[in-house]
This record gives C-alpha cells, sequence and structure tokens, in this order.
C-alpha cells in the first residue's frame, strides 16, 4: 500500500510540472508576453515531450477519473511555435523577423512530418510562407494538405490562438475550420516564358489553404491584376535581378491579403513585348466593364520623348522601342472597358537628355501611377530569406499584408508605403532611406478611390 501510495504521488508531482509550467505559458500568452510563453511551453515540452489531440486524464482512482482542463487537447509543442510567430511578426528588424519565422516554420514543419496533421498548424505554415513569397513551399504544403483530406483532424489547443486567425481558417466564419469547410476551385494564372515555378491550383479539400489568411478577406470578382517581371532583358542597364522574385510575393500578397481572385491574375516573366500585350489583351477580354485592375512591372524602364516603354526580355537597345511595351497602348487596352487602373512601377530612373521613366503623365482614363523612386534614382533591394528582394516590393507587400482588405484607399497606401521605404522596416518615426518613392499621382480619380 506504502508503494502504491509513493507511486501515485511520483506520477502526480511529474503531472505537476508539465501542467504547472503549461498553465505559465498560457497566462503569459493571454496577457500577450510571447517569449514567456515560449518559454513556458517549451519547459512544458520538457517534461512531457509530445502534442497530444486526445483528452489528458489525469491520475487518480478509476471511479474519479479527472480530464485535464476539461478535456483540451495538450500542445506545448504547436503553442510554443506560435508563440514564436507572434515574436516575429512583433519584431521590428527585418533579418530578426524572418529568422524568427524561420524558427516557426521549422516547428510546424516538424508537427507535420510527425503526422500531427492540424489545420493550424497547415494554416500558420501557408502564412509564413506567404509572408516570404516562397511560392514553392506553399504549393508544396497546398498539395500536402489536399492530399491529407479529411485526415486533418488533429486537434490543438486553441485557447490563446488569434481570434481573428480562427475566423480565417474558417470560410464560413466559424471559429472551428473542421466544421466550416468548403471547396473552393481555381483555373490556372497565365504564365509566360515557359517558367515552371507558377501555378495556381484550387484547394479541393476545403480548407481554402490556397489563400492562406485571406480566407478573412472577402474577394471581390471584379479585380484583376496583370504582373509582369524582366530580369532579362539585354540593356546595358536597368535590369534588376530580381524581378520575376519580386512579382511573385505581389502575386501572394494580392492573394492573401487583397481580395484578389486567384484566377484573376495573369503573371509574366522574363516575357517579349508581344507576350506581354497578348497576356494584357487576353485578360481585358475577361474582365467585366468598369473593372478594377492592378499593374505591378518590375524592370527596365526607359522615356524616349516623353513616352515611357517597359523593356521586353528581347530588348537590346534604350532606343529599341520595337522590343519594348508603349506604356499608354497598355493603359488603352483597358480604358476602353473602362476600367480602373492602379500601376506600381519599380525601375532604375535615370534621367537622359531630361527624360525618365515616369514622366509621361495620362491625360485621359482613370489612372493612378506610384514609382518606387524619384528621377534619377536606381531601385534598391535588401537581402530578405536568402534573395534579393526590392525595396518597394518589400514595403508594398509588408503593407498589404498589415492592411488586410479588399478595399484599399490609394493615397494612404501610397503614404503607408513611402514611410515603409523611408523607415526600412526598423522604427516608426524619420528615416534615411537612399532610395524615396513618388507617391500616387492621380488622373480622373479620387484621393480615397480603392483598389
Amino acid at each position: 500500500m506504502v508503494l502504491l501510495l509513493a507511486a501515485l504521488a511520483a506520477v502526480g508531482a511529474y503531472a505537476q510540472s508539465w501542467s504547472s509550467a503549461y498553465d505559465t505559458g498560457l497566462k503569459a500568452a493571454r496577457a500577450g508576453k510571447w517569449a514567456e510563453a515560449r518559454a513556458g511551453f517549451q519547459q512544458a515540452a520538457a517534461h512531457r515531450p509530445e502534442d497530444m489531440s486526445a483528452a489528458t486524464v489525469l491520475p487518480g482512482p478509476p471511479t474519479e477519473q479527472r480530464r485535464w482542463r476539461n478535456g483540451a487537447p495538450y500542445s506545448p509543442n504547436f503553442l510554443a511555435a506560435y508563440a514564436e510567430y507572434r515574436l516575429a511578426l512583433e519584431n521590428k528588424d527585418p533579418s530578426q523577423q524572418t529568422q524568427a519565422l524561420n524558427t516557426a516554420a521549422a516547428e510546424f514543419e516538424t508537427l507535420l512530418a510527425k503526422g500531427e496533421y492540424s489545420p493550424e498548424a497547415f494554416y500558420y505554415l501557408n502564412t509564413i510562407y506567404t509572408r516570404s513569397g516562397d511560392t514553392a513551399k506553399r504549393q508544396a504544403l497546398e498539395q500536402k494538405f489536399n492530399q491529407v483530406g479529411s485526415k486533418a483532424d488533429w486537434k490543438v489547443d486553441t485557447e490563446v490562438v488569434a481570434p481573428e486567425d480562427l475566423a480565417a481558417m474558417s470560410p464560413n466564419g466559424a471559429t472551428n475550420p473542421a466544421q466550416a469547410r468548403q471547396g473552393s476551385s481555381g483555373t490556372p494564372a497565365t504564365l509566360l516564358a515557359g517558367d515552371p515555378r507558377i501555378t495556381s491550383t484550387g484547394s479541393t479539400s476545403g480548407f481554402n489553404l490556397g489563400a492562406g489568411p485571406a480566407a478573412a478577406v472577402a474577394l471581390v470578382p471584379s479585380k484583376y491584376a496583370l504582373l509582369v517581371g524582366t530580369s532579362e532583358a539585354k540593356l546595358a542597364q536597368g535590369n534588376l535581378s530580381y524581378a520575376t522574385d519580386d512579382v511573385q510575393r505581389v502575386r501572394e500578397a494580392l492573394i492573401s491579403s487583397a481580395g484578389y481572385p486567384e484566377q484573376n491574375i495573369d503573371i509574366v516573366l522574363n516575357g517579349t513585348a508581344g507576350q506581354v500585350m497578348a497576356a494584357a489583351k487576353a485578360l481585358a477580354d475577361r474582365m467585366p466593364t468598369e473593372g478594377t485592375l492592378l499593374i505591378y512591372f518590375v524592370g527596365p524602364g526607359v522615356d524616349i520623348d516623353g513616352k515611357d516603354y517597359l523593356a521586353g526580355v528581347d530588348s537590346q537597345l534604350d532606343t529599341d522601342t520595337a522590343s519594348m511595351v508603349s506604356k499608354a497602348d497598355l493603359y488603352r487596352i483597358f480604358m476602353s472597358k473602362g476600367t480602373r487602373i492602379f500601376a506600381f512601377f519599380q525601375t532604375n530612373r535615370p534621367i537622359v537628355n531630361g527624360n525618365y521613366f515616369g514622366k509621361e503623365v495620362p491625360l485621359v482614363g482613370s489612372i493612378a501611377q506610384m514609382q518606387a523612386t524619384t528621377p534619377g534614382q536606381d531601385s534598391l533591394a535588401y537581402f530578405r530569406n536568402g534573395k534579393n528582394v526590392g525595396v518597394f516590393t518589400n514595403a508594398f507587400v509588408n503593407v498589404i499584408t498589415e492592411l488586410r482588405s479588399n478595399r484599399i484607399p490609394i493615397t494612404e497606401f501610397g503614404w503607408q508605403v513611402f514611410y515603409k521605404v523611408m523607415r526600412g522596416d526598423t522604427g516608426d518615426t524619420g528615416g534615411g532611406s537612399h532610395q524615396v518613392p513618388t507617391l500616387p499621382y492621380l488622373t480622373n480619380m479620387a484621393a480615397d478611390a480603392r483598389f
């Protein structure tokens, strides 16, 4: 009898050690102290290493069986990863934020590798991949989710998970994504120049993983986008090596956080002028009258005699307009349908004989234009997550992700991007960037027009 009591006491002490640490983590998380919360959950995992989807039965007589926290799952590893994710979002230092996101991603990946297929782990991994613009990993994750299907039913403790995230996982607005799954479908996005890195497939498993956090941002069927990245033009100057990666990051942000249907976004990577115009005409044919179009161009641009041109991949001379896209001609394709155009250009803007890209200002149509730099400046880049990313694109994507809205007011957006670029994502006041973006120039469009 004495041995039995001693054994029960030892088991009770063991249970108290992990449960006390877990409760410490929960308390800190409720207070928004995510570093303390992570330490608490990690301590709980040190005492009791494996997460459990089922309820935990506490030690005691069989006739007085008790369930820990009313049958809640035991999720110290999941919540430690979640706490690291929240720490990353709060971190103002870009390199530290990237490191924290990578740490959280690795821990969520470990849970999935163990077969702990919770919708929440899929969701946060997808969110991280979307923020980092890692299309390949996002698509692999979506494929994995579709393969798992109904087996994605591992339960995690969501007591301290952000309610808006739980709602985002549930297209119906319910907080339990497993109880609110709906099917979705998608159409492949246009991809020219044979680049295999972009495909667009709809999720058929119900939970809208492909849209990531944008499940909470209602899609707007009348919103379209044409994204063009040219990094291999043969001009003597002006190429941006990160152009194709940048437009893919923009694509991910529009899908995840701005209400753009995936099938409404066409992307051209290293295309010729003819391919860009063909993509534009095909997109215009699909658009409704008076729709909204976002154009995002990264690559070489030139101005010849006051007219702006976008270089194609086969452009070899700054004066070879036959291999370039006339900006005015590109606009006209959509203006004929009454389209509201919001155009963003990340190019180098040297001043040559008094001319510079962006000097041409449209006089007709409803158009907003924003340039990544002022005249005479070059577009700069950061090194993020193992790749270069344009300073302007980085700010553009971060503001889209933070706003998470399908009705973004253009002037407010322009100011937020301006401050992001100037501050380098390192603070809230002042700034000393060597790159200064322009604010949106509006033609027949209100300052609060939304895209």
